[in-house]
Formats: structure tokens, C-alpha cells, sequence
């Protein structure tokens, strides 16, 4: 049986120092998540000591409206998201989630869920009462979003290694239905 880490587990705004961590967590879940997705080549390739420099830059510059929060447990880095306002001007949906990972074992104890709530929380105190997240269609983590209430609003495509992949947009027009779970 799975030891219930809940009450355990912290959400906070990610700070510079909490590159490494976040780092580690999404190369361990990409490659874990991604494989026989995305080319086994590139998945290969992907290294936290390579990802932690950009992601130190990214806390230490925000861009305006965005944000990184972390899901700690027992002050090791078993999460995070990344949200902000939606890149593409989208006229419906003003709010987006660019990126949320759970390491593989943290998984299905409500960590997932406790993001997204707070990045709907954050987003809805800087304004934007709508929300957007892509994922690749093949992930099956996909159907996250759907138990979250998501709509499938959108389709798109984007390459990664040399592979092609249909994306899926999945909507919130309320965001307090992701506070409320």
C-alpha cells in the first residue's frame, strides 16, 4: 500500500536556489512519461546538470504575470509548475499552465492536483479567470486534466527530436472548479 504523502507535502513559489530540483524532477519524469513518444535519442540526451542553468535564469528574471511553484516533500523537490499568461493571445482562454511534472513516485497522492489549484489560485489574483493547458495526445497523463474537469478546446502540433506530435488544449472557463477539488 502507498504511503499517503499529503500532509507532507508543501506547495511554494519556487526561488533561483530550487533550479537543481526542478531540473531533476522534469528530466526523471519526461524520460519516464515520454518514452516511446518522444525519440527514445533526445530523451536520452536530456540531463538536470544541462536543464538547471535555464530553469536558475528563468526564477531569477520571471517574465511578467509568470510563475513557478514547487511541491516539496520533506524539502526534496518532487514537483512543480509553471504557469503564467497564455503565449499566444488566445482570446478565450487568458491563463495557461506551460509545464506541471510529478516525479513517478509522488504520483496519484493529490500533488498534481494541489498545483494546478494553486496555479488557478495565483492566476486568478493577477486577472485571468481562464485557463489553457497542452499536452501531447499520446501521454496518457492526459486524462488528468480531464478528471479536473478540462474541456478538450484545441488541437496543434509541435516537434520534438525530429518527431512530429499532436497536441491537445484542454480549457477551464471557471477556474474555481480547480480551487474547489
Amino acid at each position: 500500500m502507498k504511503q499517503d504523502n499529503r500532509s507532507r507535502v508543501r506547495i511554494r513559489r519556487a526561488v533561483p536556489e530550487d533550479a537543481p530540483g526542478i531540473a531533476r524532477v522534469r528530466v526523471i519524469t519526461w524520460k519516464a512519461q515520454y518514452a516511446g513518444i518522444v525519440p527514445a535519442e533526445y530523451l536520452a540526451q536530456l540531463s538536470p546538470e544541462e536543464d538547471a542553468p535555464r530553469w536558475r535564469q528563468t526564477l531569477a528574471h520571471p517574465a511578467p504575470g509568470r510563475f513557478i511553484l514547487v511541491a516539496e516533500d520533506q524539502a526534496q523537490i518532487v514537483g512543480f509548475a509553471a504557469a503564467g499568461p497564455e503565449r499566444t493571445g488566445d482570446e478565450v482562454y487568458r491563463g495557461e499552465v506551460y509545464a506541471i511534472y510529478v516525479l513517478p513516485e509522488h504520483q496519484r497522492q493529490g500533488i498534481g492536483r494541489q498545483l494546478m489549484s494553486m496555479c488557478a489560485e495565483e492566476l486568478l489574483r493577477d486577472g485571468m479567470d481562464t485557463l489553457l493547458v497542452w499536452v501531447i495526445e499520446a501521454n496518457p497523463a492526459r486524462r488528468f486534466y480531464e478528471q479536473l474537469g478540462g474541456e478538450l478546446v484545441r488541437t496543434g502540433w509541435m516537434e520534438i527530436g525530429g518527431a512530429r506530435l499532436r497536441l491537445l488544449g484542454y480549457g477551464w472557463r471557471d477556474l474555481h472548479i480547480l480551487i474547489r477539488r
